[in-house]
């Protein structure tokens, strides 16, 4: 993006004040995307993306719970609370270390639920209507890691965000 950025500055405009080296425009576009991000996460921003390349926001849709055969709820797309689940590890199996857990079969595990929102499940969705990019239902749209966190934080403190359904 740098590259096609710079090439806009030939000739005269070579001393633009908007002419500004790499790392310079490296921090205004990751300080642009972290306010973004946040504006998305905490104020229910939907973004509108230029090019006519469709609309990003977050996105609320209630959990479903499938039941099998048996009676019970199928467990396989539920995610898993990993800090539970290795806590009730130790109180379960005291004294084993992380190689001999491994080794145990049918361990009890715990899941999300996600009852601090009510069931309510939210994803970075990317709204593709009226996007004109061909094929463009094979392109995906991705949360890094830190955006993950600081949804899940802003869902576990302030549960009352009203996102789209």
């Amino acid at each position: 993006m740098y590259r096609s950025y710079k090439k806009k500055f030939r000739g005269p405009d070579k001393k633009s004040e908007a002419n500004v080296d790499y790392w310079t425009y490296a921090r205004i576009v990751k300080s642009f995307n972290e306010r973004l991000s946040d504006a998305m996460i905490n104020n229910c921003l939907e973004f509108k993306l230029p090019f006519r390349l469709g609309r990003v926001r977050i996105k609320k849709f209630k959990m479903k719970f499938k039941i099998d055969k048996d009676g019970n709820i199928d467990k396989r797309k539920l995610p898993v609370d990993w800090k539970r689940t290795k806590d009730l590890w130790k109180r379960i199996y005291p004294g084993l270390c992380n190689e001999e857990l491994s080794k145990i079969d049918h361990k009890q595990v715990v899941y999300h639920l996600n009852e601090h929102s009510d069931g309510y499940e939210c994803v970075l969705y990317w709204n593709r209507k009226g996007c004109n990019v061909p094929n463009n239902r094979i392109y995906s749209l991705l949360l890094t890691f830190t955006n993950k966190r600081n949804l899940a934080k802003a869902l576990k403190t302030n549960c009352r965000l009203n996102y789209y359904e």
